[in-house]
């Protein structure tokens, strides 16, 4: 069987299923390891040994199983990272959160030495990018889960940066203090506005917020907080009213500001303490 029919049959196949066509490409190009899409069609006419491989995975996308945990990539902000079922896969919403951040380091803290930490870490992109970002600059991650706290060292490695990882709930278990915070917890509040591939294969720990998993309120009521600090936080448009709440309880002499994603909905809060 040649590529090009075999391609042809998926994607006729993946409609009834609502199987995007580019992830049939993009599975096929991973599977049979071409080097780009380029290479995906200068080769539809090559003969296909092991179709069944495709198709296996193909079945996999045809049951909801996203792209990523098939090919075990990920893209983010330009750059590829291994990911697997104990981390949540990069959204665009989190590379927004990385830009934002960047951004109000600089504006803050234009020459300051820092020590920067990544709550939650998971695949540990966000933590990579900054220290990219950040070459002189401390940069710490903490990941309570210890799966996904290899996959981020995994990715770390790869990516050839030195960030402390730490397997712990919010912070280290350890003295330091920090001038930047940055998180994205888990921050949604019902089932019913995820996904159902979402809710099939992703990690309910790193998704949902409740009394016992409020990252917030344990960032805002700490005494690791520098003075100033700066915190940039990935978050759900329907938290803003818990959230000003959370901040008045636990923070003084602060200033905050919420903004929106590129969807235009509120999804990212900054806030500066200065004690």
């Amino acid at each position: 069987m040649k590529l090009k029919e075999l391609y042809l049959s998926l994607i006729k196949e993946g409609k009834k299923y609502q199987v995007n066509e580019l992830d049939i490409r993009y599975l096929i190009t991973d599977l049979l390891k071409f080097k780009d899409a380029s290479s995906f069609y200068l080769k539809l006419e090559q003969e296909i040994k092991n179709p069944n491989l495709i198709k296996k995975g193909f079945h996999e996308l045809k049951r909801g199983k996203p792209l990523s945990y098939i090919t075990h990539q990920a893209q983010f902000l330009g750059d590829i990272y291994y990911v697997n079922k104990d981390v949540l896969i990069p959204r665009v919403e989190t590379e927004e959160l990385v830009a934002l951040a960047i951004k109000r380091i600089n504006q803050y803290f234009p020459k300051k030495k820092l020590h920067l930490l990544d709550v939650g870490t998971g695949s540990g992109v966000i933590a990579i990018k900054l220290k990219k970002e950040f070459k002189d600059q401390v940069v710490s991650a903490v990941e309570i889960n210890e799966k996904a706290l290899k996959v981020a060292k995994k990715n770390a490695h790869t990516h050839q940066v030195k960030i402390n990882f730490y397997q712990a709930d919010t912070f280290p278990n350890n003295k330091d203090k920090y001038d930047v915070i940055i998180a994205n917890p888990p921050y949604i509040k019902n089932k019913k506005d995820v996904d159902q591939s979402v809710l099939d294969y992703e990690p309910h720990q790193a998704l949902f917020i409740n009394k016992n998993n409020n990252v917030y309120e344990k960032i805002f009521k700490s005494k690791r907080l520098k003075s100033p600090c700066l915190m940039i936080f990935e978050i759900a448009p329907d938290l803003v009213d818990d959230l000003k709440k959370l901040m008045n309880k636990y923070l003084k002499n602060y200033v905050f500001n919420f903004s929106q994603d590129i969807n235009h909905k509120t999804r990212f809060l900054s806030i500066v303490k200065n004690n």
